[in-house]
C-alpha cells in the first residue's frame, strides 16, 4: 500500500498553476535571508487594512475587496484580527477570524514576528512576518506554513494599504517593487480588487461567517531548494 506522505508530494508535484508557492524545507531554512520590521510597535499596527494584491491562498480563493482589521488581544503583545472578502461569483461576503502573539516578546529590538492563529492553538514557530510597514500607509507581510506530513512548506505574500488604493508615493512604490522582485515571484502576485464598484455593497455583518484552516493540497508552485 503506498504510504499517505508519498501520495501526496507526488500529487503536489503534478500541479502548477498559478497559486501557492510550495518549497522544500522547513520555514527557518526558506526564509533565512528575508527582512523583517525591527523596533515593531504593534499598537501602530492596529486597525484596518485593505489587501492591495497577495499570492493566492486557498482559503482566500477568488476572494475581492479583501480587508483585515486588528485589534487589541488580552496582554499587551497580543491581538485579535478578522478577515473579510467578496465572494463576486456568490455575490456574499465571507469572514474568517483568528488571533496572535508576538513571536519573541522579549526581543531586543522587537521584531515584526507573528504567530497567527484561526482558531486553533498558535503555531510553535513563528508564521507571520511584517517585512516592512510605516504603518500609515503600507504594511508588506510574509507567511510560511509548513505542509502536515511533508519536508515542505507554503509561503504567502500580502500587500496591504489603509486605503483601497496604495499611494502613489515614490518611496513606497519602490519599496515595494523591491522587495516583491527580490524575495516573491510577480507571476504568483494577484492583484486584488478594491474598486468601489464592485466593493460599494459590503455590509456591516458579512453574509457567511466561517473559520478556516490553512488547507493542506492547495494548488501550488513548485519552488526547488536553492
Amino acid at each position: 500500500m503506498m504510504s499517505i506522505r508519498p501520495f501526496v508530494l507526488q500529487l503536489i508535484l503534478a500541479v502548477t498553476c498559478n497559486g501557492y508557492i510550495v518549497k522544500d524545507g522547513n520555514c527557518s531554512m526558506v526564509s533565512e535571508k528575508l527582512p523583517v520590521v525591527k523596533n515593531f510597535e504593534l499598537e501602530k499596527y492596529l486597525g484596518k487594512w485593505y489587501e492591495i494584491e497577495r499570492y493566492e491562498q486557498d482559503y482566500q480563493r477568488n476572494m475581492e475587496c479583501v480587508t483585515v482589521e486588528y485589534s487589541q488581544g488580552e496582554g499587551n503583545q497580543s491581538f485579535e484580527f478578522k478577515n473579510k472578502g467578496l465572494l463576486p461569483e456568490k455575490n456574499a461576503y465571507a469572514s474568517f477570524s483568528g488571533s496572535g502573539i508576538l513571536s519573541d516578546p522579549t526581543a531586543e529590538p522587537l521584531v515584526g514576528k507573528l504567530n497567527i492563529s484561526y482558531g486553533i492553538k498558535h503555531a510553535g514557530d513563528s508564521n507571520y512576518w511584517i517585512m516592512d510597514t510605516d504603518y500609515t500607509s503600507f504594511a508588506l507581510i510574509y507567511s510560511c506554513v509548513p505542509i502536515v506530513d511533508t519536508a515542505s512548506v507554503i509561503e504567502g505574500y500580502w500587500l496591504l494599504s489603509r486605503m483601497p488604493e496604495l499611494p502613489e508615493e515614490l518611496q513606497i512604490l519602490e519599496k515595494v517593487k523591491f522587495i516583491q522582485n527580490t524575495y516573491f515571484i510577480a507571476d504568483h502576485v494577484r492583484t486584488t480588487n478594491q474598486s468601489q464598484s464592485l466593493c460599494r455593497m459590503e455590509p456591516k455583518e458579512p453574509v457567511t461567517s466561517d473559520i478556516l484552516i490553512f488547507p493542506l493540497l492547495p494548488d501550488v508552485k513548485i519552488e526547488p531548494r536553492k
